[in-house]
Order: structure tokens, then sequence, then C-alpha cells
């Protein structure tokens, strides 16, 4: 027994030589490619790696880097749990922070943009270390397709670019085992094995879960490809009792040193979650799911390559061919490892529900990536003639970029476009003043909601996602806007706004009673398309309409839609209250502004004037971009003067030009002119110093 598996090592090993030779000659070549292959991808990365801010989606993010704010004694939320977090990724959020402080940079996603630029790095890094891995594996072709699909599968360019642990992981993992590969070479030296344990170590600092990388190093010590000799056994011998007594060791000076929770998973894992066959299936069909649209077709297309890999190498070995796949007990041990990976990965804090995190099973899927290229590549070994390899290596890119290049290239484009929170968040701080907004589910996240352990809801209302100068919102979730009455709403919950997904306007536009509800609502603006971003779109809606509604239009452009009278019982010397209501049917061209005046009945020689942006002033009328939009003013206060005597006034509303003076003409709804002006409202003031205000019927 002993002399067959000698025998059968030394075949292997001499096998594996004759893939060296022959592809020797195109080893530039093979950096040539993956180096373009590495910018290709790292170019994707660089165009999307800053996607959403300052708005932070991602709450692992943002619960780092609260982690990192407590860990610097700074305030946190009281109601939040303190942890635990792996302390190399809740080191890093600190530096970030220090580092984003000292250059005057105080959100959150200042410090987040820059761990994620630290991520990209690594993660462009790790292209080169899974080309390596392969080509250590099945050759040049696999070295060159697992670099393909690291750089350009959508999974790769999604979760693995944020500021979190796991994002530094993924690289590490694939560098710990292409140390243990390495390792394995008769002519290289052991050590490497070593520096596959010593590279796990940041790894397990970075998230708890991975103390699973120490396993190809371990197994590299073991496995070392060389004949089993006496003294090979010894050393063999030897290392594993060394191993087992660090082992012990480690058993027994960890749980003074690691947090309970971590001791608690470890102990779960090896006591039942690998024996959890509805959560390792679970893992698997998320990882196949994350893999191809159709994760059936990807798995039995990843079944048979590999079965005709098994045989094609089977075949290769039995004729004293050539065995492409030069390692095969690093196809096991990475196939073992997937394995135990996918048996504890989706509990690494505690059990997270039915749903599988995407970020949990990308170690699998970056194993499948190594395995279905090193399969691919032996399979092409057993084509004999050399046309014959260059057509299906063709075909096999082809294939590649046709399945890759849309999806890749769609999460891209969608990712240079702001998703919709990055718009609305910063238009609501900007338009509305203080009030409760009614939202839905489909945008709660948007105000930063995160869950704690089992039920507990923890909201963080002071970082509203990193965006400054937020205003003073609160908000409240329904499951049906229409589950109260509109008055119950304002009076009961004081509600003032209300976030409407469009999907849910539509439904509500069906029915008689969501008719009329809508009805009862000012419409602000729609947050749709175009342009298209992603995110749920949605419209914005304040619980009741304007007090005087209006159809005057100033210029080619902007139409007053209505306004509040705030003081409808004044004296001389008090404040006249008003807020204006706009519309702008196309974005005007220039700067305008606003006058209001006070004149006498024939006289147009302004007796109290006012003067300034008909909005906020942060939104000059050139920004006026949606025809739908309703623009609130502040409202204005026009001062009455205290010596007025008794008689009728005007008051008059109307645009001009910031930079010419001339103003703009006025036309009613019909289209029939008004002069350049608005008689806005009439007063009269009695003898008895009171004034009488009302609606004005006629044009100033």
């Amino acid at each position: 027994m002993l002399h067959s598996e000698t025998s059968f090592l030394r075949t292997v090993s001499i096998s594996a030589t004759l893939p060296g030779r022959a592809l020797a000659s195109p080893k530039r070549r093979f950096w040539l490619i993956v180096g373009l292959i590495t910018l290709g991808g790292a170019i994707l990365r660089l165009l999307t790696h800053d996607y959403g801010l300052p708005y932070i989606e991602y709450t692992d993010e943002l619960w780092m880097w609260l982690a990192g704010q407590r860990a610097r004694g700074l305030p946190w939320p009281d109601s939040m749990p303190a942890g635990p977090h792996p302390p190399l990724t809740l080191w890093l959020h600190v530096l970030a922070q220090l580092h984003a402080e000292a250059q005057g940079r105080f959100l959150a996603g200042d410090a987040i943009l820059d761990l994620r630029r630290l991520v990209l790095v690594l993660n462009v890094a790790g292209t080169g270390f899974i080309a390596l891995l392969t080509r250590n594996c099945a050759g040049t072709f696999g070295g060159i397709a697992a670099a393909i699909l690291w750089a350009f599968h959508p999974v790769m360019l999604d979760i693995p670019t944020h500021a979190i642990g796991d994002s530094l992981v993924y690289p590490l993992f694939i560098l710990c085992l292409l140390l243990a590969v390495l390792a394995l070479d008769p002519s290289r030296p052991w050590q490497l094995a070593l520096a596959s344990l010593v590279t796990a170590l940041p790894a397990f600092l970075l998230d708890y879960r991975l103390l699973l990388a120490l396993f190809p190093g371990l197994a590299a010590l073991v496995l070392r490809n060389r004949p089993l000799s006496r003294s090979r056994w010894r050393r063999t011998l030897l290392l594993t009792g060394v191993g087992g007594i660090l082992l012990g060791i480690a058993a027994a000076v960890l749980p003074f040193l690691l947090p309970e929770l971590f001791l608690t998973i470890l102990n779960d894992t090896v006591s039942t979650y690998m024996w959890d066959f509805a959560g390792i299936r679970a893992n698997f069909r998320v990882a196949f799911q994350h893999l191809g649209e159709d994760h059936l077709l990807i798995f039995a297309f990843f079944a048979m390559t590999g079965l005709l890999a098994i045989l094609t190498w089977w075949r290769a070995g039995k004729s004293g061919g050539r065995a492409l796949i030069m390692k095969p007990t690093v196809l096991v041990a990475a196939t073992l490892l997937a394995y135990v990976w996918a048996t504890s990965a989706i509990r690494p804090y505690g059990y997270e529900g039915s749903g599988v995190p995407v970020r949990h099973v990308i170690p699998a899927i970056t194993l499948v990536f190594v395995l279905l290229a090193a399969a691919l590549a032996q399979i092409m070994s057993s084509i004999r003639k050399r046309h014959g390899q260059t057509a299906v290596k063709v075909l096999l890119a082809v294939s590649v970029a046709l399945a890759l290049a849309p999806p890749s290239l769609t999460l891209t484009r969608q990712r240079l476009v702001p998703p919709w929170p990055v718009i609305v968040l910063p238009w609501l701080n900007d338009n509305l003043t203080s009030g409760r907004i009614l939202i839905t589910e489909e945008s709660n996240h948007w105000f930063r909601r995160l869950y704690g352990p089992k039920t507990q809801r923890i909201v963080f209302d002071h970082l509203w996602g990193g965006i400054p100068h937020r205003a003073d919102l609160d908000w409240l979730e329904t499951i049906d806007v229409l589950e109260r009455p509109l008055h119950e709403w304002t009076d009961s919950y004081g509600i003032t706004w209300l976030i409407l997904p469009l999907t849910r306007r539509q439904r509500l536009q069906q029915d008689e009673r969501g008719r009329d509800f809508l009805a009862s609502l000012l419409h602000l603006r729609d947050f749709s398309e175009p342009p298209w971003r992603p995110g749920v779109e949605v419209a914005l809606y304040r619980l009741w309409r304007m007090q005087l509604e209006t159809d005057v239009r100033f210029g080619n452009h902007i139409r007053l839609s209505g306004f509040d009278l705030h003081s409808p019982h004044l004296q001389p010397g008090q404040d006249l209250d008003l807020t204006l209501y706009w519309n702008a049917t196309t974005t005007p061209a220039a700067k305008h502004s606003f006058l209001l005046h006070l004149v006498g009945a024939d006289d147009p020689r302004p007796l109290a004037q006012l003067d300034g942006n008909p909005a906020i002033p942060a939104r000059p009328t050139q920004t006026w971009d949606r025809p739908e939009e309703t623009l609130i003013s502040p409202r204005f206060s026009l001062p009455l003067p205290d010596e007025l005597p008794p008689g009728d006034y005007r008051v008059i509303l109307g645009l001009y030009n910031f930079e010419t003076g001339e103003r703009l003409p006025v036309r009613d709804a019909s289209g029939a002119p008004l002069g350049d002006a608005w008689e806005l409202l009439r007063l009269n003031l009695t003898d008895s110093r009171t004034v009488n205000v009302r609606e004005a019927a006629r044009a100033a």
C-alpha cells in the first residue's frame, strides 16, 4: 500500500513538471494577460468605489463606523449593543476616522471612503492571487480564467468593495490558499505553509469567522508532495503532534482572550452547524444563485465540467499522458474548505434568520472560480490538436465575455449614477421645514434604521447617512397610508410630509378612496426617471394643500400655483405674512427674484416692499428642473407702515431678472396678459385702524 501511494505521488510530481515546461514559452504572455485583466477590473472598481456616498446604504459600514467612534471614547447610542467587533476591523476604522479628521473631513462617509480605497487595492491584488493559485493548480489557461472571474464577475464588484472586514478577508483568504499550494511543491520551502498560517492571522482578526483560513497552511504542512519515506512519516507525525499540542494550548487560552460570543459560535459550529444540512444547502444555493441568473444551469454546468475534468485527469494519469491538474490534494482541500465554510458562514454573530447574506458565501464562490477554471483547463488539455485548443480557447473566451460583460457593465452603470437616497435626502434638507415624515417599508432604510439583537430597533437619526445639516425631521413608518384618516395623521401623530413609493401610488389611484386621499394632499415632487437611478422611486407630498390656489404665469416658465395668508387680521405696524407656491414648466435660464409691494389703490409707488429669491435660498430659479415639482417659499413678512392713512391698498407680486431688473410679463391661465405684476391681495384700512384683507380678483 505504501509503495502504491509513493508511486502515485511520484507520477503526479513528474507529470506536474510537464505543463510547466510546455507553458514556459508563454510565461510573459501570461503576466501580460493577467495584467490587462487586473487593469480592467481595477477600472471598474475605481469607477464605482464611492457608490452612494455620503449616504451610507450598506448598514454594516455604518455599524463599524459607530463602533470606531465608541472605541475612541466618543458618544455612543445608549440603545446600541457594544459588540463584539473583530479587533483589526475596529482598529482600521479608528485609523480611518483619525486620518479623515486630520484633513478636516468629519463625516461618516469620509472615513468609509478612505477604507473603501484600501479595500480596492487589496481586492485588485486578489486578481493576481487567484491567477497564481489556479495557475499552480491547473496551468496558464486556468490562471487566466480564474483571474477573469475574479476581476469581472458581478458578485466580486458588489459587496467586496465596501468598507467591512469581509472585503479585506476575501483576497487574504485566496492568498492563504495560494501560499499553501506553493508549499505543496517539493521544490519550494516548507516555510510557505507557515506564511499561509501567518496570513490567516489578520484574516481572523478582521473577521472572527475566518479562523478557517488556518486550514490550508496546516494541510500543506501535512500533505507535502514528497515520497512518504520513514523520515517523512516521522516528520508528519511530529508536526501532527506539535499541532495537536498547539491546538490544546489554544483551546485552554482562547476562552480567556476571545469574547464569549465567539466561543459560543465556535462551539455551535463544531457541535451543530457542521451537520445542519438544511443550512448547508441554503448556503450553496445562495452561492450558485449569485454565480448566474439560472443557478440550476450553473450548477449543472459546473458538475458536468468537474466530471469531465476528473475523467480526463484520470485517463491522462493512467496512460502516462499529461495530467494538467498538478495538485489534486489541493482541490480536495479546497472542496473540504468550501464545505466547512458553508456550514458556519451564516452564523458569524448569531443567527441572522432565514436569509443568507451574500457576503458570507463569497469565499465559497471564489473557490468555485478556482475549481471551475481548473476543470476547464483540464478538459482543454485533453484536446491534442493545437488548432482544436485554439478554437476551444476562443469559444470559452467569447462565452465568458457574453456571460460576464452584461451584468458587470450594468452594475457599473448603475453605480455611476447616484442612487435615489443621495438625491432625495439632500432635497429634504434643503426644501422642507421641520415636521414629521410618514414613510413605508420601501424607504425605511433611508432614515438609518438598524436592527440589534432580536427585536430591538435602533435609529440613528443624528447621522442621516452622514449628510450634514439635515432638517429637523422625525419619521414614522406605516404599513398602509390609508389605515388612519388624514386628520388623524396630522393631528394625533404630527405628520406633515409623506414619502410614497410610486408603486403604492399606482395602487391608490385604482380605487376611489385612494384617489380622494391623494386629492387631499399637496404634491411636491416625484423622484423618478429620467434619469434612471438605483433604488425605489417615490413621490413626496404634504398632507394638506395651500389655502388659496391660483394659476398665474410669469414669463414662459414660472407659475404661481397658490399662496397661504398667515395674518388675515392686521393693524398698521404689523407684518403681512405670506407663503408662496411655485412651479416651473421648464427650467428658467436666468435667475429671477420676486418683488412684493404694498401700493395705493391708484398709485404704483411702493409704500412697503420685499425682494428676494421667490423660493428658499438653496433653490434659485435655475434649479427649478421638474415640471411637477412644487416649491414652497419661506414665510415672507411684508411690514405695514405705522402711519398708513385709511383707504384701499394693494399687494402686488412680480418677478424680475436678477441681472437686468426686467420684469416678467404676467398672464392668467388662459394666456390673457395681466401686465408686469399681479395683484395678490387687497387691503382696506378703516378709520378704527383695522386692516381688512381679501383676495384680489383683478390685475395690478
